[in-house]
């Protein structure tokens, strides 16, 4: 059984990734934990001792209040393990604590953001995503089915990526496209010879084989971030390593309307 963690905030994209929570364990196999953190603002932080935990007291308060509001509203059906953690500080300092304290398998956290190339590459180069110890699964959309994607190309590391989907999704059958991506400046797509691919799709073919996953489709295609992001929505997640500089497979990722899979 796999432990991930979810943080929650009273906001759409919290409701989005607590719906597609709902779906997660036909996926994979998971104990889902919940964290949710209060930042005080300055006057807040201002206070000292018994001023400054009664402070804290009622910014947790305010908080798990929260947290059990959403929880209402979605009606979930899955069962979270234990009671949502209610944290007081730094957003990215305390989920990144909780991650490896925790030894959580996976870190999930919504994003209904406009498809920016700029404003993803400094989400996905944050102090979060780059120190998480951890997958990330960056919910954008309620697309839930049992077909994945693994987005290949320039720019990844395909032993990382195959190994993380493989240890993720061990026990479940999800049904694998393979997408070799290869950038071309034109408004449609195209699906290009196999071998273009070259040995890295041999390789992701494979291990995916070898890890008993049943693979539906092998395609590479070109076109531009926008028309091949938009080609893959139907899929309940696409999976690829963690872009760490801006490229094609990164505007990919950026403008596709479904939720990823990073692996680093």
């Amino acid at each position: 059984m796999k432990k991930a963690l979810l943080c929650l905030d009273e906001n759409l994209a919290s409701s989005i990734a607590l719906r597609y929570a709902d779906c997660i364990p036909d996926l994979i196999e998971t104990d889902i934990y919940l964290i949710h953190v209060e930042e005080p603002d300055k006057r807040q932080q201002a206070g000292t001792g018994w001023v400054r935990r009664t402070m804290e007291k009622g910014i947790k308060e305010l908080g798990r209040e929260a947290v059990q509001r959403l929880l209402r509203t979605e009606k979930v059906k899955f069962r979270f393990k234990g009671a949502p953690n209610i944290v007081v500080g730094d957003r990215e300092r305390e989920i990144l604590f909780e991650l490896k304290v925790g030894e959580y398998d996976l870190y999930i956290e919504g994003n209904v953001s406009t498809p920016n190339p700029a404003e993803f590459f400094d989400l996905v180069t944050s102090k979060l995503y780059s120190k998480a110890p951890c997958p990330i699964l960056m919910v954008k959309n309620l697309a839930v089915n049992n077909r994945v994607a693994l987005l290949c190309g320039d720019g990844v590391d395909h032993d990382l990526l195959v190994g993380s989907f493989l240890h993720l999704t061990d026990n479940r059958d999800v049904e694998v496209d393979m997408v070799f991506y290869k950038f071309q400046e034109k408004n449609e797509i195209s699906f290009l010879d196999r071998k273009e691919g070259g040995s890295d799709l041999e390789a992701v073919e494979k291990a995916l084989l070898e890890g008993g996953k049943q693979i539906k489709g092998c395609h590479v295609v070109s076109g531009t971030p926008e028309v091949v992001g938009d080609y893959l929505k139907d899929f309940a997640f696409v999976a690829s390593t963690l872009p760490t500089r801006k490229s094609p497979r990164m505007e990919v990722m950026a403008n596709t309307p479904v939720s990823l899979l990073l692996c680093h």
